[in-house]
């Protein structure tokens, strides 16, 4: 049993050691991002082991005063106040980091409010001398003189100025780590009122422990940063670290490494084995380049981040990353999974305006390099640039027309060989802008998918088709059916077909007369997709395969699901008859034989329609019968083909 000197209770701050020790041990052990944040969370854990140690040191050394020096009690007491004082500064340090507030007030204002700090630790370093904050009589020992409660104001001050921040920038920061930020202030100033309460007992490193702890689960932890199938940094980190580059004006370049042809691979070979390849991939990577921080954003694409790599290194690192992606990776049970690769590279020269702007040049940047299908490294150029400036753009006209509900819906005539006449019609979406003008759906489309806005795209499209069912004797205009698309992203909502059935009944029309679009690459998740469309068949909904023939194509799972209409994708067609491809007539009697209605697109001529009637087809569209019209001269169009004999 230790015999203590003083009469102090020291059962909080020994149990704080070893469990800082050990938090301290597991974040060193894992690889951090070379941020601000981070190295403020470090310093926060440093200033605490310290002053939980010196303040037991200097408890037991004032009681023996006499038999040492008194510079040793009075650095013993100096060190124990500085980094009390140290830890209040760094947690507001953090908290001022998480929000981003340099980025809006600058870092004048990080230093300013360091003052408070540096001031108390001046009066704390000039005691001795000045008789400020504590004295050590040589007769009584240790005393608090008038300017002790210093100490205590600094550390109020800053909990006080983290919650100021905190409350500034809420709207900028996830509700998780407000309630972290938030909890771990309370917990600390619970602390420091427990401490002039039980003045005997050593409970403030205790408190400010289960503050460091909360940080840590809320936004320090480093597997939170980490991909956990690749292990290496992911998107979340690569967002964080550039964010701070560009927030402090460092120059930094991006190497990016994808996998062509990436779905296709994982379909392939299965998920796990090429998780196991990727992972392979990302320790060759960090193994080979280690001046660089290597980061996997997804989908097969890797980001190796460097602040001095430049065009002259550029080919030497792609050829040695080529050299290797010439031979196959192989997982444990000995698969060997060959990989092709594109090669992406955005130098420090290109202006790189916030991290997202970051994510998208070399989104672009990979997609370019697989149109091109390269084998060499693809720069971010001129051209690339303009193209995603006038993505930005497209990305605001979309943002307003959603905010504003002002999407436009177009709809195309689908003529029907068996009964000659023109009986359906597809619903497309439209965009225009004041600014841009018209804006084709290939462009704000993907845009729409990629950030997430595709699923309010699709909820005012379809409430826009049902207006206009509600607005229009659709017997009288002699159309059967509507069909709207459904992107991927909606299938996988559990609720699509309630959410669906609402707007109908809202517009009192039926479900029957819509029938829904998927496309080829929706149908990559059978089991989801499957429970969807069985939830909405029994909302009367029927469905049809968009663009067959323009993915994938896996007949196999086409089959599995309830389509009863196939669309076969224009490109297909346009072989057939530029003599290219005998595909289609293969493709048209495979879904013949399983009894579905075949739609065939991009008819442009009276020959083609006629030949693809004697080929069996039952619905035609194309700009022979019109190209996709809005709604008032919609109608005028059907009344004025009303009995028009298109096929003679």
């Amino acid at each position: 049993m230790w015999n203590w000197l003083s009469d102090y209770n020291y059962d909080f701050a020994l149990a704080t050691i070893p469990v800082q020790l050990i938090l301290m041990m597991v974040y060193l052990e894992r690889q951090q991002l070379p941020t601000r944040q981070s190295r403020s969370f470090w310093l926060v854990m440093i200033m605490n082991l310290v002053m939980t140690i010196t303040d037991i040191a200097a408890c037991e050394l004032n009681e023996v005063w006499k038999e040492y020096p008194l510079s040793i009690s009075y650095g013993l007491n100096i060190a124990y106040f500085i980094a009390f004082i140290a830890r209040g500064w760094s947690l507001f340090d953090y908290a001022s980091e998480v929000v981003d507030a340099p980025k809006k007030w600058g870092r004048r204002y990080i230093w300013g409010m360091a003052l408070p700090a540096i001031a108390v630790s001046l009066l704390t370093i000039v005691t001795p001398w000045a008789g400020t904050i504590f004295t050590m009589d040589p007769v009584a020992g240790y005393h608090n003189l008038g300017w002790y409660n210093a100490i205590y104001f600094s550390t109020w001050f800053y909990i006080l100025a983290s919650l100021v921040v905190l409350f500034c920038f809420r709207k900028e920061v996830s509700l998780r780590l407000q309630i972290g930020l938030f909890s771990c202030n309370l917990i600390l100033a619970v602390g420091i009122i427990m401490r002039h309460s039980f003045m005997n007992t050593l409970v403030t490193s205790f408190f400010s422990l289960l503050a460091i702890l909360i940080i840590y689960l809320t936004a320090q932890n480093p597997d939170s940063l980490r991909d956990r199938m690749v292990d290496v940094f992911n998107k979340a980190a690569f967002a964080e670290m550039v964010s701070e580059l560009i927030l402090y004006d460092k120059p930094f370049s991006c190497f990016g490494v994808g996998i062509r042809n990436y779905a296709s691979f994982k379909t392939f070979y299965g998920a796990s084995t090429m998780y196991k390849s990727l992972l392979d991939a990302g320790k060759w990577l960090n193994a080979h380049f280690t001046d660089f921080h290597v980061f996997y954003l997804g989908n097969g694409q890797f980001v190796l981040l460097n602040h001095t790599l430049d065009y002259s290194d550029v080919q030497g690192m792609a050829q040695k990353i080529t050299e290797r992606f010439r031979y196959p990776w192989v997982d444990s049970g000995g698969v060997q999974v060959p990989l092709g690769i594109n090669m992406v590279f955005l130098s420090r020269s290109v202006p790189k305006k916030n991290e997202r702007y970051v994510e998208v040049c070399l989104e672009e940047a990979f997609n370019e390099a697989r149109r091109r299908d390269m084998s060499t490294v693809y720069a971010v150029d001129e051209a690339l640039e303009a193209q995603i400036k006038r993505q930005e753009k497209i990305r605001a006209a979309l943002g307003r027309a959603l905010r504003d509900n002002s999407l436009e819906i177009h709809m195309q005539p689908l003529y029907c060989v068996w009964e000659d006449r023109i009986s359906a019609l597809e619903v497309l979406a439209r965009l225009q802008d004041g600014e841009l003008g018209y804006i084709p759906p290939q462009e704000f489309i993907p845009l729409a998918e990629n950030d997430g806005d595709i699923m309010e795209l699709g909820r005012q499209i379809f409430a826009k088709t049902c207006q206009f069912i509600s607005n229009h004797d659709l017997e009288a205009l002699g159309i059967d059916f509507l069909t709207v698309n459904i992107s991927p992203a909606q299938c996988l909502n559990y609720n699509l077909g309630e959410e669906l059935e609402r707007m109908a009944s809202r517009y009192h029309i039926s479900m029957s007369k819509i029938r829904l679009e998927v496309t080829e690459s929706a149908t990559g998740d059978m089991e989801s997709l499957l429970e969807q469309m069985e939830r909405l068949k029994n909302c009367g909904v029927s469905f049809l395969l968009d663009d067959f023939g323009a993915g994938t194509s896996n007949i196999t799972r086409v089959i599995q699901l309830p389509f009863a209409m196939v669309k076969i994708d224009m490109q297909l067609v346009w072989a057939y008859f530029r003599s290219n491809s005998n595909m289609l007539l293969h493709v048209i009697r495979m879904f013949q034989e399983e009894h579905m209605a075949i739609i065939i697109e991009g008819v442009e001529d009276k020959h083609m329609a006629q030949h693809l009637a004697q080929m069996g087809c039952e619905y035609e569209q194309g700009y022979y019968f019109s190209r996709p019209l809005p709604a008032d001269e919609l109608v005028a169009y059907l009344e004025k083909h009303r009995g028009y004999a298109w096929l003679e």
